[in-house]
């Protein structure tokens, strides 16, 4: 996961939040709320910008809360053809969503949160950019921008290769997480697959109401909402001001982990409950 997962310390606040979907934009939100806003989401836009091979540099003064805000005026939801913000409006409602987990999963979740198109769309207006999807000989996905020249390309895989897990020892950190899914579970009473699939879930996006999950949970949707909240209060809890809770890897490693604890035929279910 990277900044602005559900690990991340710099979350808003529910309220902060609630005062961005009434005011349709940072700026026009109170001066202490939208100071933490502005936080939030500068760090998780310039941090999707390195992401791509880009540096604040590039950016060339550009505001990201700004280009943010804007992507939710012009945007639409595919889905139901209204407001991108009215439609999340109405699946918090519709959902029972937290708002710290919408925030945390559906904005600014590590592999599938909107962050990812927004700073897509951003770089696209700074640079002229065209992004493009190219699948490589190990059948993984890899973005490109059709138009920046070979040396944009290049930056772009030597971000990919400088993996700052390639350069730690990132196995304390694993240990770490699975034994985090073994407390959660015995102060939950659940077992470490459940725990592991509600987080997976969070940090992926997928309704906790999907009929994969709740197969998997052996629960009603009720109660799987109230099982969730228990279990990310629990991880809120046992991570207390514990230092490695800001980490972006440890959060990766803690989706590793749920990854791993899940197995391959359930993450198979969930791939095509999404």
């Amino acid at each position: 996961m990277k900044s602005g997962s559900m690990l991340d310390g710099t979350y808003a606040g529910d309220a902060a939040w609630n005062e961005w979907f009434a005011r349709c934009a940072v700026s026009r939100c109170e001066e202490e709320s939208g100071a933490r806003l502005r936080r939030q989401v500068s760090s998780a836009m310039f941090a999707q910008l390195a992401r791509y091979g880009l540096t604040r540099e590039d950016a060339c003064g550009d505001d990201p809360v700004a280009a943010f805000d804007s992507y939710f005026r012009l945007k639409g939801s595919r889905e139901v053809g209204k407001p991108l913000k009215l439609y999340f409006a109405y699946r918090i409602k519709a959902e029972g969503l937290r708002m710290f987990d919408f925030v945390c999963g559906t904005l600014f979740g590590a592999l599938s949160g909107r962050v990812h198109d927004i700073a897509i769309d951003w770089i696209a207006t700074l640079k002229g950019w065209k992004p493009r999807s190219l699948r490589g000989d190990d059948g993984r996905r890899r973005l490109v921008w059709e138009n920046a020249g070979d040396e944009s390309v290049a930056e772009l895989e030597r971000v990919d290769s400088t993996d700052p897990a390639a350069f730690v020892d990132v196995e304390p950190l694993r240990v770490k997480a699975s034994a985090l899914l073994e407390t959660v579970g015995r102060k939950i009473k659940a077992e470490k697959q459940s725990v592991a699939l509600l987080y997976y879930a969070t940090a992926q996006d997928i309704p906790i109401t999907a009929a994969a999950v709740l197969e998997v949970l052996r629960t009603a949707k009720s109660r799987a909402y109230a099982l969730r909240e228990k279990a990310m209060e629990a991880l809120r809890r046992e991570l207390g001001n514990d230092e490695d809770a800001a980490s972006p890897l440890f959060a990766r490693m803690l989706l590793e982990v749920c990854e791993a604890a899940l197995g391959e035929e359930v993450r198979a279910k969930l791939g095509g409950a999404e």
